[in-house]
């Protein structure tokens, strides 16, 4: 929870051709020229280069020579026998090679003649000993499981296994290859008879010409189960259904599945390539040095009813590698279960040679078991598994497909075919859409009670909104805060009593006249002892230890508030009893914060995973004709007219090396984002070329009344909102945005190049190109001049 409370924190806060090239002014608030500043050019330049920001993919010529002639993977169909493969698929696109007692696969791409492994390959190069067979087991088995013991549930007790590990294989050498011993397949090679089938068994129950299904018999732990292997549309598809698993004994308990967790994966800095983390706003890591670490976090952000932290919020069930850039890439998608699913990643370091990425379905995972009053307990399990299954696709790209961006146009193409995504960018008048935030009011502590602190009347909004339409917005997206009786900040579900009704009602329908929208801000999700609806015994709800899922805040001022999270059952209760209210009112449509990025299981009797969360928020959804939400996470994508807040980083880890605008790229042309609030913009005009790069629309919060005046109130959080003093500001960064942005609006991105450090070409579906400089000095591309910290926008 204080997890939580931190997240909304931060979302609080923070030449041959005919061409017409279009020049950019710098907004009003910009920084003044530093390069004349000792050191800068170099400074800046380190910035550049930094994680910050997207880089190019040059390598050195010996890198690339050494890749191509030593570790480009390769097979014959006569080694692949050896091992024990079989052809199991044979397409235009895919030759699909499976062994099935290590359900190892071997997948050539045909368009590159490239082979992926899901075994770890070039072992024991160099005469490097690969002598320690637990290892060994683990990565050269392409399905894994963790389990306890039954009866001491604990961490202790868990353990991974591969299906090689069970059956206790021994191998015939080190796998050292050298000069007298240069075989490649040494690694794989396994004793006579030491592969125990009265441990493990692995079956082919069922074959078609694009489909096998085998039977996993974990004998050794009495677990088994199914796992489908097919071919759809291009993709290799592995599904696992949940009702398959079965427990036959009461020794062990399985706790989650690891299908193929090193395919693909690149020996120490040998593959020019990187991994794609689908982190914040999309984060790149690149295979060209030694990092010693991993990355784990759980999709759609820590679960709270397990009491579980992370900081990277997966917002995407996508991750990918690429195995030099422009050539050779795969991505995998998970279709369902990604809401029980673990992203993991390993870097190459002291526990591991590799770099790698793969997904953990977690079928059950371990929690404590409260006991007592005095929070006393041991870990257990639920009896129960997840309630959804696993099923996920690789997607093995080619190319100039191989890349983040072919990555994100293909997810996106995934997600217009599948209806999620359809064209409803914001457009009036051929202009891009800016969203205005009003705080109405909020309560400020009294001698009894609280006293309500008015910011922002109606009539005031009513007459900002003019002033902007007559100064060229005449796109805007209002939201109004604050507006019931109730005050704002952890006041919501809000009560529906609110005075001067008919002025709601007039300016929402003048607002509509001009095309525009007016959303009011409400939410079901989190609340607090200040709500004036929310029961704590009903309505709170409580995580699997049986616990109340509560935190207590202390802002600022001192004061002291208990943070709630509601049962979803109690949350899509409240919101269809206000369903009538905002109808009636003539709003465009509610705007929330926390519906669409705040997940959790929770216990109401019996146990219930997030999928019973995720189907109560797209209910609540479904109640509103038009929705925004808060960095909402992909399952919500269908239900919104607007993405709030979008994240322009992630998670800033000192192991990743690019950002990279990956929710950009798959919703442009489909759905309107915005940024956080450019109030707390601290990094001057760098943050609006970031804009123009990634496609991202403005967005401002704002009061009548001086920020002063609510200091005493919880939205004291938003520390500058005066209207007066953002006037000229969201006047001239809209225009400086929207000069680039209104020739792409309803247009995809199709490309986005790093020429060089610092800049960046944008191409769009209609044929737009932007020329993106960050640097501090004016840069030349063929004909197109473009300006130091500055754009260019190019119009066939």
């Amino acid at each position: 929870m204080v997890k939580l409370i931190k997240y909304v924190m931060v979302i609080v806060l923070f030449a041959m051709i005919t061409f017409t090239i279009v020049n950019a002014s710098t907004p009003s608030d910009s920084v003044t020229n530093l390069d004349t500043v000792e050191n800068y050019p170099y400074i800046n330049q380190l910035l550049l280069e930094s994680s910050r920001y997207t880089q190019t993919d040059d390598v050195s010529a010996q890198v690339m020579d050494d890749y191509h002639n030593l570790f480009t993977l390769s097979y014959t169909p006569e080694e692949l026998d050896t091992l024990g493969f079989n052809l199991m698929f044979d397409t235009n696109e895919l030759a699909v090679y499976f062994e099935k007692d290590s359900f190892s696969i071997m997948v050539e791409n045909k368009e590159t003649g490239y082979f992926w492994s899901s075994r770890p390959e070039f072992q024991g190069i160099s005469g490097v000993r690969e002598d320690n067979t637990a290892n060994r087991n683990l990565m050269n088995s392409g399905l894994w499981v963790d389990y306890v013991l039954a009866q001491n549930v604990s961490s202790s007790t868990l353990t991974t296994a591969s299906l090689y590990t069970l059956a206790e294989v021994k191998y015939q050498n080190d796998a050292s290859i050298t000069a007298e011993n240069p075989d490649h397949l040494r690694p794989y090679m396994l004793e006579t008879g030491s592969y125990l089938t009265r441990k493990v068994t692995v079956t082919i129950d069922s074959q078609t010409a694009t489909s096998f299904t085998t039977h996993i018999n974990l004998k050794a732990i009495n677990v088994e189960f199914d796992v489908e292997v097919s071919l759809n549309q291009g993709a290799l598809e592995v599904y696992i259904p949940v009702d398959s698993i079965v427990e036959s004994g009461d020794i062990y308990r399985i706790l989650a599945i690891q299908v193929f967790p090193y395919l693909g994966a690149a020996r120490e800095d040998k593959v020019p390539g990187y991994v794609m983390i689908p982190d914040g706003v999309g984060a790149l890591v690149r295979m060209n040095q030694r990092y010693n670490t991993y990355f784990q976090a759980r999709f759609y952000g820590m679960d709270y009813g397990y009491q579980s932290t992370t900081l990277p919020q997966l917002s995407l069930p996508i991750y990918g590698m690429v195995h030099e850039p422009g050539v050779n890439g795969y991505y995998v998608n998970i279709l369902e279960g990604s809401e029980n699913s673990t992203l993991i990643a390993n870097f190459w370091g002291d526990n591991s040679k590799y770099n790698r990425i793969s997904s953990r379905f977690n079928v059950r995972q371990i929690y404590m078991n409260i006991i007592n009053k005095a929070g006393d307990g041991n870990d257990t399990i639920s009896e129960t598994m997840a309630a959804t299954d696993y099923k996920i696709a690789y997607h093995f790209l080619s190319d100039a497909d191989a890349s983040y961006v072919g990555i994100a146009k293909d997810y996106r193409d995934f997600l217009i075919a599948s209806g999620t995504l359809t064209s409803n960018e914001k457009v009036v008048n051929g202009q891009i859409p800016i969203q205005l935030s009003y705080i109405m009011s909020d309560q400020q502590p009294s001698f009894i009670g609280t006293t309500k602190v008015t910011m922002t009347t109606v009539d005031q909004v009513a007459q900002a909104y003019q002033y902007f339409m007559s100064n060229g917005l005449e796109n805007q997206q209002l939201t109004l805060m604050g507006w019931s009786k109730d005050g704002f900040v952890y006041r919501a579900p809000y009560s529906t009593k609110i005075s001067g009704k008919s002025d709601y009602e007039t300016l929402a329908a003048n607002v509509a006249a001009d095309g525009n929208a007016l959303y009011l801000d409400d939410e079901y999700v989190l609340s607090s002892n200040n709500s004036s609806r929310v029961l704590y015994n009903r309505d709170v709800a409580k995580n699997l230890s049986k616990l109340k899922m509560t935190e207590t805040h202390r802002s600022l001022n001192g004061q002291m508030t208990s943070i709630y999270l509601l049962y979803p059952e109690q949350s899509y209760r409240m919101a269809q009893d206000d369903q009538s209210f905002f109808t009636n009112l003539g709003i465009t449509g509610l705007s929330m914060t926390m519906l669409g990025n705040t997940l959790f299981s929770y216990y109401d009797g019996t146990n219930y995973d997030r999928s019973y969360s995720i189907a109560f928020y797209q209910d609540i959804a479904a109640l509103y004709d038009s929705l925004t939400l808060s960095r909402p996470n992909v399952y919500m994508y269908g239900y919104i007219d607007g993405y709030m807040d979008l994240p322009i980083t992630n998670s800033q880890y000192d192991y990743y090396t690019d950002l990279i605008p990956l929710i950009p790229m798959i919703l442009k042309g489909s759905i309107s984002y915005y940024t956080p609030y450019l109030n707390f913009n601290a990094l001057a005009e760098d943050r609006y070329l970031t804009m123009v790069d990634f496609g991202i629309n403005p967005s401002y919060i704002l009061t009548e009344q001086q920020t002063y005046e609510m200091r005493y109130t919880p939205a004291s959080v938003y520390y500058t909102t005066t209207l007066s003093d953002y006037e000229q500001q969201i006047i001239d960064s809209y225009q400086f945005v929207n000069d680039a942005l209104k020739y792409v609006v309803n247009a995809y991105i199709e490309n986005r190049e790093v020429l060089e450090t610092g800049l960046v070409k944008v191409t769009y579906s209609n044929g737009v190109m932007i020329y993106i400089n960050y640097t501090y000095t004016d840069q030349t591309v063929g004909a197109v001049d473009i300006s130091a910290r500055s754009y260019e926008v190019v119009t066939s």
